[in-house]
């Protein structure tokens, strides 16, 4: 500790006054530091976030349009009235949109093998889409030129059960996949969130450490030479003489402590200084 406060003194006033305003900061501008890094975390995540819930909920849409395309084409089959076919209609003009959103979302997908798989797995969801759209249109058609008898229609309703069967067992996967990965992403936030609470503890309890410091090095450089400076001119005005030698400080307090010294004219350390100034 003594060899530090020796090494403390010998540095100039002006430079210590520098070190005791810089030291507190040096806490703060790590915390900024630490806040601007966890911010920008916090937006590239939450960003995923959000994909992750636009992707279960357009996974949910497709299967909702399948559905519906499929009820459409089976009220057809029951009663031969055209307006049934009203949902199949519909669903067959929404789906490329619904599957164009779900390959945006994919392809926005951070890491290149994640992207990779997601655009495969939509691939694959995409040909059983548009193969059950083709079987459904297929027996419009037939519908609509008067054939699908009962016996007909059993084969195709037991074609697409297993192709909705499919289809749902592929949304399913995907949209299981994307809450583990929710559910990874939200624990990441929190992570960040307790890091931050951490640092900012961190940073207040280095500040205050610091300004400590700050004011010890203070107090025990430029408070105990103003100190023993006003000791000396106490003695002075006294009469009695100078109690210790002028410093070898070079600062602008050493200066001034110099030029008190050589007010005892005839104290040897004045003749010194003298000495010093004329030269």
């Amino acid at each position: 500790m003594q060899a530090g406060l020796g090494l403390w003194n010998r540095i100039p006033v002006r430079t210590q006054g520098r070190i005791t305003v810089g030291l507190p900061l040096v806490a703060v501008v790590v915390s900024a530091c630490l806040a601007l890094t966890g911010n920008l975390q916090r937006v590239d995540i939450e960003t995923d976030i959000q994909r992750k819930f636009e992707m279960t909920a357009a996974l949910s849409e497709l299967t909702t349009v399948m559905v519906d395309a499929e009820t459409g084409v089976r009220g057809y089959q029951l009663t031969r009235q055209v307006e049934f076919l009203q949902p199949f209609d519909q669903a067959t003009a929404e789906l490329p949109g619904v599957l164009t959103r779900l390959t945006g979302l994919a392809s926005a997908e951070p890491g290149e093998k994640p992207r990779a798989d997601k655009l495969r797995r939509l691939d694959g969801l995409r040909e059983l889409a548009e193969r059950q759209l083709a079987d459904l249109d297929r027996q419009r058609s037939v519908v609509a030129a008067g054939g699908d008898t009962d016996a007909e229609i059993r084969p195709d309703l037991t074609y697409g059960k297993g192709l909705m069967d499919d289809i749902r067992a592929a949304v399913g996967g995907m949209q299981d996949d994307e809450r583990r990965l929710l559910d990874d992403r939200i624990a990441e936030i929190n992570a960040i969130r307790v890091r931050d609470y951490v640092s900012v503890a961190v940073a207040l309890v280095a500040a205050l450490l610091m300004r400590f410091l700050a004011w010890y090095l203070h107090r025990n450089g430029i408070l105990r030479r103003v100190d023993r400076l006003t000791d000396t001119v106490r003695v002075l005005r006294a009469g009695g003489p100078v109690p210790a030698p002028p410093p070898a400080k070079r600062d602008t307090l050493g200066e001034l402590e110099r030029e008190i010294h050589l007010l005892d004219v005839g104290g040897p350390a004045s003749d010194e200084d003298r000495r010093r100034n004329v030269s």
